[in-house]
């Protein structure tokens, strides 16, 4: 009887990140994160998650001084969660790619794992997001780890130096953000850091999740944008690429669109 008790009790202990967040670093192997929890949070109801990967040389901390990007994810009830990279930039993954240093992949399942210890997560709900440098991390992440997040949100950075034969772990949700004035990471030429054009990335997650129908623009509720979707194919998976005039940006509340676009994908997807 008293174990059923103190297992009843242990049930109904709320989840709490008190021992690291936003300005604590929460210490997993290879590195730390920083998190942010919603305001209102009751510290039980599961949290949709969002894991952003920062552009080169930057740092969570400087992530978390752009305050209206984190606000823009704990405002839609998501933890942010902001992963550090070593000596300033994201490695490539995956067998042949993988570059010297950190193993990326092994990486980011220790942080996934350290926060669903920290706190509860809707595992329904999670999206991977970055940019530049970042946004490649999540189309490697995408590619190599694809079943780590229900879904990725790119902005403005792609697969690096080589794309890759094929995408080993299946299927993906994937919205993508270019700008077409982008000189720092071309959208359809090799870039000046030997970027690769999106629209080969493109075409590999394509053939990856069985596109069977043309595309059809879509509004994206952001004037700046002009996206184009996928949502036919024998996956199920839905792919969106999204263009606009400018060039090598994030405004802050593109990150919170991702979140809207993945509330919204089908159920199946």
């Amino acid at each position: 009887m008293r174990a059923i008790l103190l297992l009843l009790f242990l049930m109904f202990i709320p989840f709490t990140a008190s021992a690291c967040g936003t300005k604590t670093k929460c210490e997993v192997e290879g590195g730390y994160y920083l998190a942010a929890e919603p305001a209102d949070w009751d510290q039980k109801t599961p949290l949709r998650l969002v894991v952003y990967f920062h552009g080169w040389n930057a740092s969570p901390e400087g992530t978390f001084r752009n305050r209206a990007m984190v606000n823009s994810a704990t405002q839609r009830g998501a933890l942010f969660v902001a992963p550090f990279a070593q000596t300033g930039y994201w490695r490539q993954i995956g067998a042949g790619r993988a570059e010297r240093g950190r193993d990326e992949a092994a990486y980011v399942r220790a942080v996934l794992e350290d926060v669903r210890k920290r706190w509860p997560i809707d595992e329904h709900q999670t999206l991977a997001s970055g940019f530049s440098r970042g946004a490649s991390m999540v189309w490697n992440v995408a590619c190599y780890t694809g079943d780590l997040f229900r879904a990725y949100a790119p902005i403005a950075g792609g697969f690096w130096r080589s794309n890759p034969q094929t995408c080993p772990t299946g299927p993906v949700n994937l919205r993508h953000i270019h700008g077409l004035a982008d000189r720092v990471v071309a959208f359809d030429e090799i870039g000046i850091y030997n970027s690769m054009p999106i629209p080969e990335g493109f075409d590999i997650l394509s053939e990856t999740n069985g596109v069977s129908g043309n595309s059809r623009e879509v509004d994206s509720g952001d004037q700046r944008l002009t996206c184009t979707r996928w949502d036919r194919s024998e996956s199920g998976r839905v792919l969106e690429l999204c263009l606009h005039e400018r060039g090598h940006s994030i405004p802050a509340e593109w990150v919170g669109h991702g979140l809207d676009w993945l509330a919204e994908l089908p159920e199946g997807s």
